[in-house]
């Protein structure tokens, strides 16, 4: 046994040291250092008394190698330490005391480690770790036969109750408590070639897509970013990441500066919610030259699979340009360019037939391509992203079909189709059955939805009759089953035939149910927003002296009612965070802002119509404004919305609630309003303080002021402002 003051002879470990254990069992006199969510990360080194090392370990119950990733530090003896109460003694911890002993006892390792175990679709060396659950009370459920299960109690406990995490828990209430995961991103620029064609984009870590980030539900992310850009600053979004009580985590211009060029931010918040996301910059138009990446968050699923692809899938639009030079050549033209025109598609950041050499030229081999790899026989997971700056894709598999189990991070019960749509900003995971008597590979297509894209090359629309051409090839992956032909180029024909720009709302049945109350807790008439374009004369932009920008206004028949004028563009000043300027004379003063007292418990409705209302002339609104012809992915921050009615459709506030489904609607976090006159009427649970966006996620309109911020304040009965 090694001396009170030697640890030299020791192996070390590393773990984490939960807060309110540490804070009960040694009944600390003086306070702990802060805290983030419960977690306090203890560093010791071999030089520090032996029983201060105890002491954390002991309280803790945190033995051997948690996980691999983690950088929290508490270092102890690979063996652990064991206790008996009756010898007993106090120690002085400098500043405060503890009736803890120091006696110690070699204990087995793997007793005491708390639950490890790799999830399903990790890198090998991944694990997912519970310090605070034993190993001999708890195990992972998660198999190829019970997907539907996380976290169990191995047996009933003396009351006969058996408690555990699976996908009927509301994660919104109950999470299991993981560990820290520390992340370091570089952004910075880089040539690539992704469609045979070299652009200057921005990039995380040197890679398009960015890396794929992993964490398991309950987890906490720590990820410091570091600005290396030349000229710009940046922020980072985790997109769908509810962000509760961490709303300064959430990487946009209304919480947070930019991140200086040299410097770094650390954004520290944990993780709820389970399934498939992604991270990408908030700071203008950053992540359409490049700035996203993957954010997997493993968890139960609601239907049961074999295997999960080795990659998720990221299928976007990608202009050749830089976008923020392509932006302010379309935005600055006549009213009639309200979208930058895309070069090009790509999955994984690859083009396949459209790189340079494609339709019309020598066909491309398998290595354009992004290749997913299947096993006959086995049900395979995929994790479908759409990471692009403006389209709506419909993304179907030759001679397969979907089972879909989760939209936007929310669980729903699985349902079988053979297309999806995946607007900008939504995500989808499927299972795919590897048939058993499949061999060669497939064709894996994304289809510009008909109306929802804008590119160089045309528009596309499958109804413009049979004779129509594609501008860009709609094969964009493949799925490859091992046989002699694996490295030939598929030869397999589509059978879809819808690509209607919405999608099946009415499938999408939530696991974890919502029951809408039918009266909103704000009156319904208040939170009825239009979207439109609108042109402004504008002397600094050269010879057209016009700027054409969207925005997200409040019905102008009601104004007169709140004294208030929304026609005015969402402008944000980057050095002045909403976040900082809530309250005082610090405001901003050009911010309209509008008050709904409200109830935590309750639900909020919102309303976005896409049309003017009826016998409104653009005269009548200060400048020239025409009705919105497109649909709009619209992205909430810090909180799902229900879909509680979603029409191609004028929206009538006398006839329309009456159709509306209030019984465990859709549920997700980006919902499309439709163009041309229709209308999406959400609601959601004022119950997240902070300062959230709610904005159009094709980026071009982002950029161009289609957002909104919402303030929700944190104490019951104080109204909050949208």
């Amino acid at each position: 046994m090694p001396g009170v003051n030697d640890l030299s002879d020791i192996p070390l470990t590393t773990a984490v040291v939960d807060k309110d254990q540490l804070q009960q069992a040694a009944h600390l006199q003086e306070p702990l250092p802060s805290f983030h969510h419960g977690v306090i990360i203890v560093d010791f080194d071999p030089n520090m008394r032996l029983q201060d090392v105890l002491l954390a370990a002991v309280i803790a119950r945190v033995y051997g190698n948690p996980d691999p990733f983690s950088e929290a530090k508490l270092e102890t003896p690979a063996g652990g330490f064991d206790w008996d109460p009756a010898e007993a003694d106090p120690i002085d911890h400098g500043g405060y005391t503890s009736s803890w002993h120091h006696k110690l006892h070699s204990r087995d390792e793997a007793s005491h480690s708390g639950l490890t175990f790799h999830p399903e679709g990790a890198p090998g060396n991944f694990r997912c770790h519970y310090p605070q659950l034993d190993p001999d009370i708890w195990e992972s459920c998660n198999r190829a036969n019970s997907r539907t299960c996380w976290l169990r109690m191995k047996r009933p406990d003396s009351e006969g109750r058996i408690y555990g995490y699976d996908i009927h828990t509301n994660y919104e209430v109950a999470a299991p408590t993981g560990v820290s995961r520390y992340y370091t991103i570089d952004v910075a620029t880089g040539v690539i070639y992704p469609d045979g064609f070299p652009k200057q984009a921005l990039l995380f870590n040197g890679t398009y897509p960015g890396p794929r980030l992993e964490a398991c539900w309950g987890d906490e992310l720590v990820i410091t970013v570091k600005n290396s850009l030349p000229n710009m600053g940046t922020q980072i979004h985790w997109h769908g990441i509810r962000q509760l009580f961490t709303n300064d985590m959430d990487g946009v211009a209304v919480t947070q500066c930019p991140i200086a060029r040299g410097h770094t931010f650390q954004y520290k918040f944990r993780v709820l919610q389970y399934g498939s996301t992604w991270y990408h910059s908030h700071y203008s138009l950053q992540y359409s030259d490049g700035l996203c990446g993957p954010l997997v968050i493993h968890g139960p699923a609601s239907a049961n699979y074999d295997v999960e692809a080795e990659q998720t899938l990221m299928v976007s639009d990608w202009v050749r340009d830089s976008a923020f030079s392509e932006f302010h050549q379309e935005k600055t033209n006549e009213i009639a360019k309200a979208n930058v025109k895309m070069d090009t598609f790509l999955l994984n950041g690859k083009a396949g037939m459209n790189a340079v050499g494609g339709p019309g030229n020598s066909p491309r081999d398998v290595e354009a391509y992004s290749v997913t790899r299947f096993t006959p026989g086995e049900k395979h997971r995929l994790r479908l992203i759409n990471s692009g700056s403006g389209a709506t894709f419909v993304v179907s598999i030759d001679d397969h079909e979907f089972t879909v189990i989760a939209n936007d991070l929310v669980p729903i019960r699985p349902y079988t189709t053979d297309r999806l749509v995946i607007a900008v900003g939504q995500r989808f995971d499927v299972i795919v059955d590897g048939q058993r008597d499949r061999t060669g590979n497939y064709w894996l297509r994304a289809q510009p939805a008909d109306g929802c894209n804008a590119f160089k090359k045309g528009v596309f629309n499958s109804t413009a009759g049979a004779n129509t051409t594609y501008p860009l090839d709609t094969r964009v992956g493949i799925i490859s089953y091992p046989s002699l032909r694996s490295l030939a180029l598929p030869t397999s024909l589509s059978t879809t035939t819808d690509f209607s720009c919405l999608d099946a709302q009415s499938s999408m049945v939530p696991v974890v149910p919502w029951t809408i109350a039918r009266e909103p807790l704000n009156p319904l008439s208040l939170s009825t927003f239009y979207n439109a374009r609108q042109t402004v004369p504008d002397q600094t932009l050269g010879q057209s002296g016009n700027y054409s920008h969207w925005l997200l206004r409040l019905d102008p028949n009601i104004e007169h009612q709140i004294g208030k004028s929304m026609h005015s563009p969402f402008w944000l000043d980057f050095s002045n965070p909403t976040l900082l300027n809530l309250t005082g004379a610090a405001a901003n003063p050009s911010y309209n802002i509008v008050y709904y007292p409200y109830r935590r418990e309750g639900f909020i409705y919102m309303i976005i119509d896409s049309s003017l209302l009826p016998g409104t002339h653009p005269s009548q609104l200060g400048s020239q404004i025409v009705p919105n012809r497109g649909a709009h992915p619209m992205h909430w921050h810090g909180t799902d919305v229900v879909i509680l009615g979603q029409s191609n459709e004028r929206f009538d506030p006398v006839t329309s609630p009456g159709t509306w489904n209030y019984e465990n609607p859709p549920r997700r976090d980006t919902v499309v309003v439709p163009g041309g006159g229709g209308y999406v009427a959400v609601a959601f649970r004022p119950d997240n303080p902070g300062v959230w966006l709610v904005h159009c996620h094709i980026s071009w309109h982002a950029s161009s002021g289609l957002a909104l911020q919402m303030v929700i304040q944190g104490e019951e009965g104080v109204e909050g402002g949208i």
